[in-house]
């Protein structure tokens, strides 16, 4: 993200997602290459069929819930002091630009977060922040990254609570409540009940737009600090890709920026037959005619990154 965005900028269209997406966030083991995906090495056969054979992840069964104690040793009502400090925390959000970040950072790590309900709040809305404003996703990773880095762990009934195990908390909730919001859209669809206006369905949409791609750049951005797993990634991928025979624009588009994101570090050796499966996919999208131009010339970029070895073409222009 360029030092030089304003806070104003803060505005971006998302993507909203018609595929499951289920998936564990807290099964934290990195990607092996064991597995392997057909249609590797250029098949032009490759198919969402080749690629399964990755180890999809379960879903949590144990995830942590937050419980809020009654009293703090002062007497006051807990819920009355976490109350001042988000209080405090959205108003140093609220100010939060790339080039005030280490001032304001410092007045974060100040609010005192020593306490699971502390946590859970903060995570909560940085999390929100990100996704509705997508164009700062890099600058919320960083903060999450910090911060976990400063945290201390918890131990809260024999169980050991991070700042890290929170935030995988809250990208599983995250595409968990997506799936569930659609279905339930769907649901009263087919039953009739949906009263709402045009404008009022369209409204609905853009926001869900707006939160997957915030997901999607947010889930990019913490992988690239290391704080999500290669394996997350890979999950996320095969999802973007969906149906081979009825693409998801919006889902493609989707998977064309976590691509650009995220490809110069999932794009190696062990992975590379995984890799070759997915752009094997991608170019058969790039050639079906239902999918808009805008969205094809988006699939022939991120080919076209991959074969430069994820260098913008402009740069090697530049050096030649």
């Amino acid at each position: 993200m360029s030092h030089n965005q304003s806070r104003g900028d803060r505005t971006e269209s998302g993507q909203c997602r018609k595929t499951s997406r289920s998936s564990s966030f807290n099964q934290e083991r990195h990607f092996s290459g064991g597995s392997k995906c057909g249609g590797g090495g250029g098949s032009s056969s490759a198919t969402p069929a080749n690629i399964t054979s990755l180890q999809v992840m379960h879903k949590a069964e144990n995830k942590y819930e937050i419980k809020q104690r009654k009293k703090s040793s002062r007497g006051r009502n807990v819920s009355d002091e976490e109350e001042i400090k988000q209080r405090k925390l959205n108003a140093i959000l609220n100010k939060l630009t790339p080039q005030n970040f280490e001032k304001l950072f410092e007045q974060v790590k100040q609010l005192n977060i020593d306490n699971v309900v502390t946590f859970s709040g903060v995570v909560s809305q940085i999390f929100d922040r990100a996704l509705m404003e997508p164009t700062f996703c890099e600058m919320y990773a960083n903060l999450c990254f910090h911060l976990a880095a400063v945290l201390p762990d918890l131990s809260v009934e024999t169980e050991r609570i991070t700042f890290k195990r929170l935030l995988l908390n809250k990208c599983q909730e995250e595409f968990e409540r997506e799936e569930k919001e659609e279905e339930e859209t769907n649901k009263a669809d087919e039953e009739g009940e949906a009263k709402q206006t045009e404008g009022e369905r369209e409204e609905k949409r853009l926001r869900a737009r707006r939160r997957m791609l915030g997901n999607i750049r947010l889930i990019g951005e913490l992988y690239k600090k290391r704080m999500l797993t290669e394996r997350i990634m890979h999950e996320c991928i095969k999802k973007l890709l969906g149906s081979s025979q009825n693409p998801d624009e919006e889902d493609v588009e989707a998977l064309c920026k976590l691509m650009g994101t995220i490809g110069v570090m999932i794009d190696h050796s062990k992975a590379k037959e995984h890799m070759d499966a997915y752009f094997d996919i991608m170019v058969q999208f790039s050639n079906n005619m239902k999918l808009s131009s805008r969205v094809r010339f988006m699939l022939k970029d991120s080919i076209d990154l991959r074969k430069n070895k994820w260098q913008p073409m402009f740069k090697k222009a530049e050096i030649g």
